[in-house]
């Protein structure tokens, strides 16, 4: 989710799903807004992959919003995109 100037707010992901199903009984009728995940963990595009990977193993998370100079994202690494080019 991006704010009104495209900036990256928020992210809702299979883990954040998974987290609600059990917690939020009328899950299927809340916004996105209300159940993603705040300020999510994010890599500027000019990154190596290795601090990409560094960051997901830090924080046990297999994605990574990739964002632009100005917070706004471009893109979404997933751990898999790793595995694939034989970073990990």
């Amino acid at each position: 989710m991006v704010d009104r100037a495209g900036r990256l707010v928020g992210i809702f992901t299979d883990g954040d799903l998974r987290r609600h199903l059990d917690d939020t009984p009328d899950l299927a009728r809340r916004s996105v807004r209300d159940v993603m995940t705040r300020r999510p963990k994010a890599i500027k595009a000019d990154c190596l992959a290795a601090e990409a990977l560094r960051i997901l193993h830090e924080h046990r998370i297999d994605e990574l919003v990739v964002i632009d100079g100005r917070r706004r994202p471009v893109g979404l690494l997933d751990i898999q995109d790793l595995l694939k080019a034989g970073f990990v």
